[in-house]
């Protein structure tokens, strides 16, 4: 994944993100005409992402083909379980019948939370909650950069925290926390399939398992925000319900992960534009 590390440095990049993030947050005259932005900003985000992803399992494919390889006299063995497309553009660990070693949670979980990557998309989201903040938070934390900074340091805390416990329970109880695709063909199946891999994973052995890490993630994410949310939102209630937000994220991630092929094959017949993504970590090419 070189590419992604050259885009990098390119000036087209940071142009297109620091376009998007300096309107969003502007105090904007009009909320009104905000909120009609923001399906739009999303939908270029996200096309953006799997367009990414569309490249790496094509790549990933032109290179476990036989033919490509130019040995005509070594047998290549079929793949088994060929790893599953990740919608974000995350590094493969990897084929999915061999175990997670330490090092390979901690590139799993951690890097991916803070990272270049992690820095930026922060910032976009953040720009997002600064065009329609939540009803009820004062004004030091919707207005001006003061606000902006606060919002962002609460969403880099809260994903690194769930980051955080999601990495040390996987760990602890040795969970493997890798999305396994479905293998039906049948929409509902492979939605109900994707649903049920929020609640349930398998262990390093290959095992199904309660998927304990992301309750304890989800938690962390919801409740780390009491020691620093204004007054009114650092309560039980509102913790659960940001720990609810988060787990419903990770059902939302692997519904992506399991459709991610598919949508990507569509947004390449519309010739959707790609928009270059910096590297997961701050070395390597990833």
């Amino acid at each position: 994944m070189a590419h992604l590390s050259t885009c990098w440095t390119k000036n087209g990049w940071k142009d297109r993100y620091g376009a998007i993030l300096s309107t969003l947050a502007t105090k904007q005259r009009s909320r009104p005409s905000v909120r009609l932005l923001l399906p739009v900003v999303i939908a270029i985000s996200t096309s953006s992402v799997l367009r990414a992803q569309v490249q790496i399992v094509a790549e990933s494919s032109s290179v476990s083909d036989p033919q490509s390889q130019n040995l005509p006299d070594a047998p290549t063995p079929p793949q088994q379980n060929p790893q599953p497309p990740n919608p974000f553009g995350m590094v493969r660990y990897g084929q999915l019948d061999e175990p997670m070693d330490l090092g390979d949670k901690f590139k799993f979980f951690i890097e991916p939370a803070f990272g270049p990557r992690a820095v930026f998309s922060t910032a976009f989201r953040t720009g997002i909650r600064m065009a329609d903040p939540p009803k009820g938070y004062p004004h030091d934390w919707h207005s001006g950069m003061g606000a902006y900074g606060r919002l962002y340091g609460d969403s880099f805390a809260r994903n690194g925290a769930g980051s955080i416990a999601r990495f040390s329970t996987s760990t602890l109880l040795h969970e493997d926390p890798r999305y396994r695709r479905s293998s039906s063909t049948f929409v509902p199946m492979r939605i109900a399939h994707a649903l049920s891999f929020t609640f349930v994973d398998r262990t390093d052995g290959g095992s199904l398992t309660p998927a304990i890490s992301n309750f304890t993630g989800a938690a962390a994410n919801g409740f780390v925000g009491n020691l620093y949310l204004p007054t009114g939102f650092d309560n039980l209630t509102h913790a659960g319900q940001r720990s609810i937000e988060s787990f419903g994220g990770l059902a939302g991630q692997n519904l992506l992960q399991e459709f991610a092929p598919d949508i990507g094959h569509a947004l390449r017949r519309i010739h959707v534009p790609h928009i270059p993504l910096p590297p997961v970590w701050w070395t390597g090419d990833k």
